[in-house]
């Protein structure tokens, strides 16, 4: 009787909602600390030596894993230059090396606890290296001393067999095949009759052009205006101006470029865009190109003359863009260096020109009393007839 009370009492508990709610949640409860439980066998950390020190690392980690997320006292040897072994690439040589338990180990090896990590510094590689063909660009050789250049001897480029560094570039041997030859050009010289020219360079200018325009206008005197395409672009109205009273207008680059420091492409760009510029603002063709600073190499001149322009340079410079330079200076430097035949270089552009502006007239005048005429600079004596 005890007994069937007993199995009554227990069937009653069990059959009661809240018992039954009581029940379940302890089973989630269990199987969320079974995964707890299996979680932890799985990505515990367990404790390693690496290089002399303890480390936690992951259960069942890789060599190669504990290598890349661990700190070591080794490092990968590096990448160096064939010509004098400078490094080129930092860990660009053999990987560190890595022993487990004083053997040698494979990345791939998985790590148990206790184990002991040395790691092995990886020994410096030599990069490889390459022979290649070059081409010499031919010198150049400037004779004479007048103003236009011409061309005496077209020079032709050589061929070099050079061995340089894979990866660094650097040359480490190299052997003339065909030694080039020079482009010679030849400044032309002056001749007796009393004429010099005038020309600027560097506008067109806010203010300055204007006024030397206004200066020469009233004393009647044509110049060459060696104009920076950039400037055309900023000053249309001057350039306009300039081709309208009857002066010449000169080609000096886009953006007044070192032709002998660039590429031949941007060569070839600096000087067919600013032909391109000057033609569609003033509808002139420029005939004269000056290359900034004086230089012009074998690649710049043929640059040059492709473009359809003859180039020119100059006899007399007072450097009137130096700074505390007088327009005192200016005028006597001009005066004392024309000679028959002298192409004056003077600036518009480029910065402040006051001095240069106060000068002109003062030179215009002394010249005129030693009996020199102001011509443009096709109409020396001396400049050929002919662009080519």
């Amino acid at each position: 009787m005890k007994s069937r009370d007993s199995h009554t009492v227990m069937t009653q508990i069990t059959d009661s909602p809240q018992i039954n709610t009581t029940l379940k949640i302890a089973g989630i409860l269990a199987v969320f600390g079974l995964f707890a439980f299996l979680a932890h066998g799985a990505f515990g950390r367990v404790p390693v030596e690496i290089d002399g020190r303890v480390a936690l690392v992951g259960i069942g980690d890789s060599v190669a894993e504990i290598v890349a997320e661990q700190p070591c006292s080794a490092e990968p040897g590096d990448l160096l230059a064939a010509s004098d072994r400078h490094v080129v690439v930092p860990g660009g040589g053999k990987p560190l090396a890595v022993q487990v338990n004083g053997r040698a180990a494979d990345p791939a090896e998985r790590i148990r606890p206790g184990d002991r990590v040395d790691t092995l510094a990886g020994t410096d590689v030599v990069e490889p290296t390459a022979e290649e063909t070059r081409v010499i660009a031919a010198p150049t050789e400037i004779v004479g001393n007048g103003a236009v250049l011409t061309l005496a001897a077209p020079g032709s480029a050589g061929v070099q067999r050079v061995v340089v560094g894979a990866v660094s570039g650097d040359v480490i041997a190299s052997e003339t095949v065909v030694p080039a030859t020079p482009m010679v050009l030849r400044r032309v010289g002056a001749n007796g009759k009393k004429v010099v020219a005038l020309t600027f360079d560097d506008g067109p200018w806010p203010e300055s052009t204007a006024e030397i325009l206004d200066i020469l206008k009233e004393e009647e005197v044509p110049a060459t205006f060696f104009m920076l395409g950039l400037r055309v672009k900023k000053e249309p109205e001057a350039a306009r101006r300039i081709v309208a009273e009857g002066h010449d207008v000169g080609n000096h680059t886009y953006r007044h470029v070192d032709l002998t420091d660039v590429k031949p492409e941007i060569q070839r760009r600096e000087i067919r865009g600013t032909n391109n510029v000057i033609r569609a603002t003033t509808g002139v063709q420029p005939e004269w190109f000056r290359p900034p600073m004086g230089q012009v190499d074998s690649s710049a001149y043929r640059e040059i003359k492709a473009a359809g322009l003859r180039p020119a340079l100059w006899t007399v410079d007072p450097q009137d863009w130096r700074k505390g330079k007088s327009a005192g200076k200016i005028a006597r430097e001009v005066i004392s260096g024309a000679k028959p035949g002298s192409v004056i270089l003077l600036h518009d552009g480029g910065g402040d020109r006051s001095r240069t502006v106060k000068a002109l007239p003062w030179i215009i005048h002394e010249l005129r009393e030693r009996g020199y005429e102001f011509v443009l600079l096709g109409d020396l004596p001396s400049a050929p007839k002919s662009r080519w």
